[in-house]
């Protein structure tokens, strides 16, 4: 008699769907991983995965120098474009690379990133600071010179600027809120949905300086974007925005049509150094961070 032994079924690949909920990711979390190497299998032009595979991988996994770098914010929201690195420092300071090292275990500031150390000037210098102290970052006024040079201190202004992220299908905006030219605060916001209209970001811009507007209950303000045809007139076609992009499009058109006489939207050329503006800049930034999120007292 012959014994007929059956092959074990071999284990089945999953789908990405299936992959994140077994593992309990997010969709963005999953690029992210592909994109750093994540164990995975091209069946045609569609992504399948091994459980066990993957799970070993990430129970080893770091994210790589580059993201963190990318992602970092310190306590304040700034970024690594705020830092220099060691070599600038040692020459800034024009020290000696163990002269440094020592200064470190003194308490001088750095961020150690991954496996890199990043260095603030101005913390430095503050931290290093004897005598009398001086003031010298730039006012808020300043910055907002010559715009704001006719306009009365207690109108609030909200630097405003929106971006589009096609790998994970992400709109991020960035809104830069200045009160009284003596106080900023940055928010950043994150909607996911899918759009070639990368206009439709700086709509949200408008629309999330708006839901500031009635949330600290503003009477009167002024946005300033990079959009300049919209100084002149500011108009929104509903039937040019489909899908889940409209719901957005018609609480922006409810607002604007409740505010319209108490806001003035005005360009960023406008600005000292329109879009090099460090008021700019930072709603840039904080629009590129796809994440909800609030920096309270911004330092220029």
């Amino acid at each position: 008699m012959t014994t007929i032994t059956l092959k074990k079924a071999p284990v089945k690949l999953l789908l990405r769907g299936e992959l994140i909920k077994k593992v309990k990711l997010t969709k963005s979390q999953l690029t992210v991983y592909l994109n750093e190497g994540m164990p995975h299998y091209l069946i045609g032009n569609e992504y399948r995965f091994l459980e066990g595979e993957v799970k070993e991988w990430l129970r080893t996994y770091t994210p790589s120098q580059d993201r963190l770098e990318r992602e970092f914010r310190d306590k304040r929201g700034r970024s690594l474009k705020e830092y220099v690195t060691e070599d600038i420092i040692l020459s800034t300071l024009r020290i000696q690379k163990d002269r440094l090292t020592n200064l470190k275990k003194n308490g001088l500031p750095f961020q150690r990133v991954g496996e890199k150390h990043f260095y603030h000037v101005q913390d430095i210098l503050e931290f290093s600071r004897k005598g009398e102290k001086q003031v010298v970052e730039p006012v808020l006024k300043n910055m907002l010179m010559p715009l704001v040079e006719k306009v009365p201190a207690d109108v609030p202004i909200m630097i405003v600027d929106g971006s589009y992220n096609f790998n994970n299908a992400t709109a991020g905006t960035g809104v830069v809120l200045v009160t009284n030219r003596e106080a900023a605060a940055g928010y950043s916001t994150v909607r996911k949905f899918d759009t070639r209209k990368t206009i439709v970001c700086e709509l949200l811009a408008i629309l999330d300086a708006l839901k500031l507007m009635k949330k600290k209950k503003f009477k009167k303000a002024i946005i300033i974007t990079d959009q300049k045809v919209w100084t002149s007139s500011f108009s929104i076609d509903l039937k040019t925005y489909q899908g889940p992009v409209k719901q957005y499009i018609n609480d922006l058109n409810q607002k604007w049509n409740h505010y319209k006489g108490k806001v003035e939207i005005r360009f960023v050329g406008e600005l000292n150094d329109g879009k090099n503006n460090p008021l700019y800049k930072k709603a840039h930034d904080l629009s590129q961070e796809h994440k909800n999120s609030v920096v309270e007292g911004l330092k220029f």
